[in-house]
C-alpha cells in the first residue's frame, strides 16, 4: 500500500469530465447472452482484480481485502456480498456504498451491467470516485463476460490466462508484465532481422 504523501493525484491526468462517467442506475447492455454459470462461479477476488485500477490484497485476518484504487488514489477495506439469481447478479461493497449489477435481458439473448453509490460516512469513496473507476471496470468486466460467451479452443485459453495469470497480478505488475512482454518480441523481431540479414548478405 501507498501512502497519501507518496502518490501524485492522478485526478490532475488525462480523464473525461464529470457530466461524460457512466451514471448510477443505467443499464449498459453487452450484446451477449445471459449466463448464470458464469455468475454462480465469478469469485470476489476475481471481479475486483477485473477493475484494472485496484490493488487487491489478501484478506489475512478476515476483515475484508485491503484495496488501493491507483486511479482516484484511495484506499479502503471491503468485504464484497455476492448474489445470484435466475436473471440478476448483485455484487455490494458495503464499505464503500458500491454495488454492481447485472441482469438478464431479452429474454436472454442479451446482458446488462449498472451500479449504483449510496453514500458512507466517513468514507474516502466518493461517487464521483466510482465513476471514474467504472468507465474502466464496466468494460473489463465484459471483456471477461465474452470470453465465456463458447467453449471454443481460443477462448479457453484466453480464459486460462486470464484466470491462471492476468488475474493474479496487481495493477504494477501487469504493466510490468506488458512492457517486459513487448520488450521481448522486439527483441525476437531484431534476431529475426539479424538472421535473415546474415542469411541473405553475411554467408
Amino acid at each position: 500500500m501507498t501512502y497519501a504523501t507518496e502518490t501524485i493525484d492522478r485526478r490532475d491526468r488525462a480523464h473525461v469530465d464529470v457530466e461524460e462517467l457512466p451514471r448510477p442506475g443505467v443499464w449498459m447492455e453487452t450484446n451477449l447472452p445471459w449466463n448464470t454459470a458464469f455468475w454462480d462461479d465469478l469469485q470476489e477476488k476475481n471481479l475486483m482484480r477485473l477493475n484494472p485500477h485496484w490493488h487487491v490484497e489478501k484478506d489475512k485476518n478476515g476483515k475484508g481485502f485491503p484495496v488501493e484504487d491507483v486511479l482516484v488514489e484511495t484506499e479502503f477495506r471491503t468485504a464484497p456480498e455476492l448474489v445470484v439469481t435466475d436473471s440478476t447478479f448483485q455484487a455490494t461493497f458495503p464499505e464503500i456504498g458500491l454495488t454492481l449489477s447485472a441482469r438478464k435481458c431479452e429474454d436472454g439473448a442479451n446482458t446488462a451491467l449498472s451500479f449504483t453509490v449510496d453514500e458512507v460516512e466517513n468514507c474516502p469513496f466518493t461517487a464521483e470516485d466510482a465513476g471514474r473507476t467504472m468507465q474502466y471496470w464496466l468494460p473489463s468486466l465484459r471483456e471477461y463476460y465474452r470470453l465465456h460467451e463458447s467453449n471454443s479452443l481460443k477462448h479457453r485459453a484466453w480464459r486460462f490466462f486470464m484466470d491462471k495469470v492476468m488475474l493474479t497480478m496487481n495493477p504494477t505488475q501487469r504493466r510490468i508484465s506488458g512492457f517486459m512482454f513487448k520488450l521481448t518480441v522486439l527483441e525476437c523481431l531484431f534476431i529475426v532481422i539479424l538472421g535473415v540479414g546474415w542469411f541473405y548478405y553475411g554467408a
